[in-house]
């Protein structure tokens, strides 16, 4: 039978973010520790790979390298060749090209816009984490060996963020984020995974808006220093 209670004070059972090495840790070290793991991952060096479908079919893919100069600044280069661009013929070719690339345009603000906002769980404030923290749901019972633990109200009214980890590694597993942009329901879901002695990262991230038909896939990975 699944429990519930509210983390109110006393030690955790175990950690909610990367970073946390202690299998108990007090409520208010646990942004400390995910701002020291997100501290460690800026020195290194990878590679993202964006995926975009729309109505289930791939319409774009890019390949970044990703990296923090020592201001802290996000840091990404392309490694996509230039597409050479296609040039249409025929009746109204110019009318149907560009209500093509207004629709693209369309499609790449929505996209920026909601990977914006899936960047703010749980984001870069410390103090709102801890905050959200102390009061969270936990929630036991589901798979063996995983506990969660959920926040609401995190950035938005309604919103909420799930955080699953594995009780035996005491790293976490998997990020449930449900809110909303342009009052419509998008989600965010991201797998992690860690680094060979070092911090934890997000290995997959998906971003879905099932108003747009839209599916943002975004995959991180040769991490190196």
């Amino acid at each position: 039978m699944n429990q519930k209670w509210k983390i109110t004070r006393g030690p955790l059972l175990a950690i909610v973010l990367a970073g946390v090495a202690a299998a108990q840790a007090p409520v208010n070290k646990l942004a400390d520790s995910m701002a020291a793991n997100n501290k460690q991952l800026r020195q290194y060096t990878y590679k993202q790979r964006t995926e975009i479908y729309h109505q289930g079919e791939l319409k774009n893919t890019k390949v970044d390298e990703i990296h923090y100069n020592a201001g802290g600044e996000r840091i990404s280069v392309s490694l996509d060749q230039p597409q050479p661009e296609v040039f249409r013929r025929g009746p109204g070719h110019r009318l149907i090209a560009r209500k093509m690339e207004e629709e693209k345009e369309k499609m790449r603000d929505y996209s920026e816009r909601l990977t914006a906002l899936a960047s703010r769980y749980p984001g870069p404030d410390a103090a709102r984490l801890q905050a959200a923290i102390s009061n969270a749901e936990v929630i036991t019972g589901g798979s063996a060996g995983r506990l969660r633990i959920r926040m609401r109200d995190y950035i938005k009214p309604g919103d909420s963020m799930t955080i699953s980890f594995d009780l035996a590694t005491k790293w976490p597993v998997r990020m449930e984020i449900n809110t909303f942009l342009d009052d419509a329901a998008v989600s965010v879901v991201v797998a992690f995974d860690r680094l060979h002695d070092g911090p934890s990262y997000p290995g997959e991230v998906v971003m879905s808006s099932s108003t747009k038909q839209l599916e943002i896939r975004v995959f991180t990975y040769e991490y190196r220093m």
